[in-house]
């Protein structure tokens, strides 16, 4: 599996987009009320499978380039990503909640995890409470910026290896002690928040997307040949699995084997996806609306529930659809102007940022990388 190493990190993967779109309406349509029919936990999963894939495929792409991956400007891209539209959604909400638009107040602990990427451990330990409402969605952001503590180090370890199937195996044994502590954590009395929402026991998902991106990449490594019956088997395999999952609501089940299993069937369907993008029915996710979408997802998942709770909170006599409407047409408003002031400046940045470390480490192009 040699990396194209015509493709830079900076080049878009299709649809990516088109995926992160579905994943926010997911989230979206369930925490408008319709979680009993709109599975708004998988599309967090799907999140998690798809920043794994993502981050490695950027890792694997900065070191075909220059043989290496800097840390200094990872975290500093990763800073430029996230931070600005968090700050913002934070001050925001926090000027809300002291005019009471928006219930609930920032304690100063509260504050302090959710900026420093505690929020789902605070969370676990204070029921919602010392936040304003709606601003609890942080959790999942810190679940993924606790694992990118550790993971680049331990991705160049792997990269300089030059063997993917070792590491895929590697990354796919911490995928099982993350169950099996899920298992451990549930038999002996682990709460359903920490179960659900702790960095150490949901992190299983990133590993599967991460083992995507080191082992089976389909945007960097050859892909397998295109066939229609095996693609479509593989497909409707594992919608079927993921449907399943969802029918079946044992506890058990529900807050331990079904993370992984789930994870397991969304990275098949992001392959297809992207190894088959501009063939039916994968081409509708590179369409204007859904790109459109998944470009403005974070700032859509950051800001949605805390629009929601305001509208319903303070305009009780609306119904549901015309809330939802509200809050859809809001939450966009919101997320363009980000898009405009505050992510497209930072992206631009960023792409600054890989080409002057590209420069500066090589003034060369070393071999692909081949993960054998």
């Amino acid at each position: 599996m040699t990396i194209n190493s015509r493709r830079p990190a900076t080049e878009a993967i299709p649809s990516l987009d088109g995926i992160r779109a579905i994943a926010v309406l997911l989230v979206f349509f369930a925490h408008a009320g319709l979680e009993h029919i709109v599975p708004g936990g998988l599309g967090v999963t799907i999140f998690f499978v798809l920043s794994g894939f993502l981050i490695t495929t950027l890792m694997r792409s900065e070191y075909a380039s220059t043989g290496t991956v800097c840390f200094r400007t990872f975290y500093l891209r990763r800073f430029l990503r996230l931070m600005p539209p968090l700050l913002i959604v934070i001050g925001a909400t926090a000027l809300l909640s002291e005019h009471n638009i928006v219930k609930g107040h920032f304690t100063a602990d509260g504050l302090w995890a959710v900026l420093l990427y505690l929020g789902n451990y605070f969370v676990i330990s204070h029921d919602f409470a010392g936040i304003p409402a709606g601003i609890g969605v942080v959790w999942s952001l810190a679940v993924e910026e606790h694992f990118y503590l550790f993971y680049p180090p331990l991705a160049l370890l792997m990269l300089r290896s030059g063997r993917g199937n070792r590491s895929a195996a590697l990354l796919s044994a911490l995928c099982a002690a993350v169950l099996a502590w899920r298992f451990w954590l549930m038999l002996h009395g682990g709460s359903e928040a920490h179960l659900t929402m702790g960095t150490d026991t949901r992190v299983d998902a990133i590993l599967v997307g991460c083992v995507m991106g080191l082992w089976r990449n389909p945007w960097l490594d050859t892909a397998a040949k295109r066939c229609q019956h095996r693609d479509r088997l593989v497909a409707i395999t594992c919608v079927l699995v993921l449907i399943g999952t969802l029918a079946w609501r044992g506890e058990a089940f529900r807050l331990t084997a079904r993370y992984t299993i789930q994870s397991l069937a969304i990275a098949p369907l992001i392959y297809l996806a992207v190894a088959r993008s501009a063939k039916a029915p994968y081409r509708w996710l590179n369409s204007k609306p859904m790109v459109y979408l998944g470009t403005v997802s974070y700032s859509i998942y950051l800001s949605h529930q805390v629009i929601m709770f305001m509208i319903v909170d303070n305009w009780p006599h609306l119904g549901w659809a015309a809330a939802t409407t509200l809050t859809a047409i809001l939450t966009l408003a919101v997320a363009e102007l980000m898009r405009r002031w505050v992510e497209r400046p930072c992206a631009r940045l960023r792409k600054r940022l890989h080409r002057q470390v590209t420069v500066s480490r090589n003034s060369t192009v070393p071999a692909p990388v081949n993960l054998r």
